[in-house]
């Protein structure tokens, strides 16, 4: 493979759909001269498929919510039904979109597949995610919809007190739109999906994700429950506690309890589970039999806002890194700290060199 080759293949990994005419602009070269180079290229096995989708399978595709997050946090330790002092602060948020982000900041390749509207909160979206590194030309823009918006309300203790998630704009993420995504899922290596999408859209990503792994965050104790039916196709799934209890259908009121929804999970297939619990450990459990209790590395903590997205996209990343079970749970509580170390959601400083700096110092 000649350089002009790799070239062409660095820009086709971080855009497989762009126009052959605009990798011509990038290189400085004719249009023609790219085809030839995209032939060869072909010809020699490594671009296969519509969209130039390349045979090395090191990108990953995630699929769910992106929105506008609107957090306000009162003065007073318990906010009335009349208007509150205090701070609000508004952020790209999703939880998609966080371990799109995420990942990004992680040296991964991944793409975002979700919808916005044609409004501001949109355009503002899509372009900040844009610029974190994150491939979004397979988002949908659709007229005459609102963007998902996320509000939430906390107490002076950042407690939240209420919280709520518009993201119907989801419900359009229909099957046949996501068919136009076909050809990018069937060569990823690692599927990435939350439960705000509807149960027509988590049917059809496993459908065409056949035997990838695909890995699931629950989001919430109301949308855990549909990803019942597929259980049995998910490689990693990544519950809270509560939502844990909703798959298991059982309540959780002793340890005992918790091994055994566990256990019930791998029974019906899945392979790797993480259970995030309210002091920042997490309980991992893989169904060959492997379980440890992690807890998170001594680091400074602003704000645990988004760092289960970010423990997502640790697993993800490790995973596809080659990382053991442990190795990856690790890795990821790394990521985790580094995100609540900032006021940010997606915490810029967080990347694969300081996820690991930090897991060797909690390790010494």
């Amino acid at each position: 493979m000649n350089e002009r080759e790799k070239q062409i293949l660095k820009i086709l990994r971080s855009n497989p759909l762009i126009q052959q005419f605009d990798i011509g602009d990038i290189l400085q070269i004719s249009r023609s001269r790219v085809a030839a180079h995209i032939m060869d290229l072909m010809r020699k096995g490594l671009i296969k498929g519509k969209g130039y989708i390349l045979t090395e399978q090191d990108y990953c595709v995630a699929f769910g919510a992106i929105n506008m997050d609107i957090r306000g946090t009162a003065d007073i330790h318990y906010p009335q039904s009349a208007s509150n002092p205090g701070s609000i602060h508004c952020s790209a948020g999703g939880v998609a979109r966080n371990v799109a982000h995420n990942l990004a900041l992680l040296g991964r390749d991944v793409h975002l597949i979700s919808a916005v509207g044609d409004d501001f909160y949109g355009e503002t979206l899509l372009e900040q995610t844009r610029v974190a590194g994150v491939n979004v030309e397979s988002c949908l823009r659709l007229h005459g919809h609102n963007t998902s918006t996320y509000l939430s309300v906390a107490n002076q203790q950042e407690e939240t007190v209420l919280a709520i998630n518009d993201t119907h704009i989801l419900q359009q993420l229909t099957p046949q739109l996501l068919n136009n995504s076909r050809d990018l899922v069937l060569h990823a290596g690692v599927v990435v999906a939350d439960c705000n999408l509807t149960e027509e859209a988590l049917e059809w990503i496993f459908t065409m994700a056949g035997h990838l792994p695909v890995f699931v965050d629950t989001v919430s104790e109301f949308k855990a429950d549909k990803i019942r039916p597929w259980l049995s196709r998910i490689h990693t799934l990544k519950p809270t506690l509560k939502e844990l209890q909703i798959l298991w259908g059982q309540p959780i009121r002793r340890e005992a309890d918790k091994f055994a929804a566990v256990a019930s999970l791998h029974e019906q297939g899945v392979q790797r589970i993480f259970v995030c619990l309210d002091d920042d450990s997490v309980f991992c459990s893989k169904r060959e039999g492997e379980q440890h209790l992690i807890a998170s590395p001594d680091h400074q903590v602003v704000d645990r806002f988004g760092a289960d997205d970010a423990f997502m996209a640790g697993l993800v990343y490790s995973f596809m890194d080659g990382g053991d079970f442990r190795e990856c749970a690790h890795f990821a509580m790394a990521c985790a700290a580094i995100s609540r170390a900032s006021v940010s959601v997606n915490n810029p400083a967080l990347s694969a060199e300081n996820a690991l700096s930090l897991l060797q110092a909690s390790l010494t």
